[in-house]
């Protein structure tokens, strides 16, 4: 399950009570909003773009994904990321099947489906190293990830008034969130350093900008429904594309 997650970087193309000791009030009390919320909440639906931006010397590389994806208590998921050409990855859980369908290959993969949302998503890992709306949605702790948090203003995004929190993960990654005062979170910004293999440091920033952040929106009936598109293959495992035969 974990690798079927990983798709999204592959794609391409992406603390306990004590720990508050080291957040500003304020900053707490925004992240305890953010978490009750999507925790209580039943369904779960994001819209959102995600840059990703890989550094290391002077060279760059820097990715666009479009991200929509509906979640439902206690397995019901569809995921979607695509890239300009509206090609990408989508993942559907209809509550007795898991589809994974891979449009650089025209392949979709079935099986049966797992008993959670966390299952499905998160794999034998325990949680998300990060702090975002699923993450609150699946109930994991932003606690136990955090070790200090703080507010860093106020400003306007895209024309909402928003508090930025910036928080510093275990681990030494920098995490920042644009929340408002419900504790909806409409913009998150992770830094991430890394050693190259070759040797030097590689920095990845995935910054996510969100259109839609719905609790509990009406879902239609056909949600979560799935067919096999014209032109794909249903396959057990995914095959790689066949190479062009080489001329004599």
């Amino acid at each position: 399950m974990r690798q079927r997650w990983a798709w999204l970087l592959a794609f391409g193309l992406i603390s306990h009570w004590g720990a508050v000791g080291h957040c500003q009030q304020d900053a707490a009390a925004l992240l305890d909003k953010m978490a009750k919320g999507f925790a209580a909440a039943d369904a779960l639906r994001l819209r959102s773009s995600i840059v990703v931006e890989q550094q290391m010397g002077d060279a760059k590389a820097k990715q666009t994904v479009q991200h929509e994806a509906i979640f439902q208590r206690p397995n019901l998921l569809r995921v979607r990321w695509t890239e300009n050409g509206g090609k990408g990855l989508l993942i559907l859980c209809d509550g007795r099947n898991l589809f994974t369908q891979v449009d650089a290959l025209q392949q979709v993969k079935k099986e049966t489906a797992p008993k959670s949302l966390q299952q499905i998503v998160r794999g034998d890992r325990p949680s998300s190293p990060v702090v975002d709306p699923l993450s609150c949605f699946l109930k994991e702790s932003w606690r136990e990830k955090v070790e200090s948090a703080k507010v860093a203003g106020t400003e306007k995004l895209r024309g909402r008034q928003v508090t930025k929190v910036t928080l510093t993960l275990k681990g030494g990654a920098q995490q920042t969130l644009w929340l408002d005062a419900d504790g909806r979170p409409w913009r998150t910004q992770r830094v991430i350093k890394r050693a190259h293999p070759g040797g030097g440091t590689m920095t990845v920033t995935v910054d996510e900008t969100f259109q839609e952040v719905a609790l509990n929106p009406k879902l239609p009936k056909t949600a979560f429904r799935y067919t096999v598109p014209k032109g794909y293959r249903q396959v057990a495992e995914f095959e790689a594309p066949q190479s062009a035969p080489k001329s004599p």
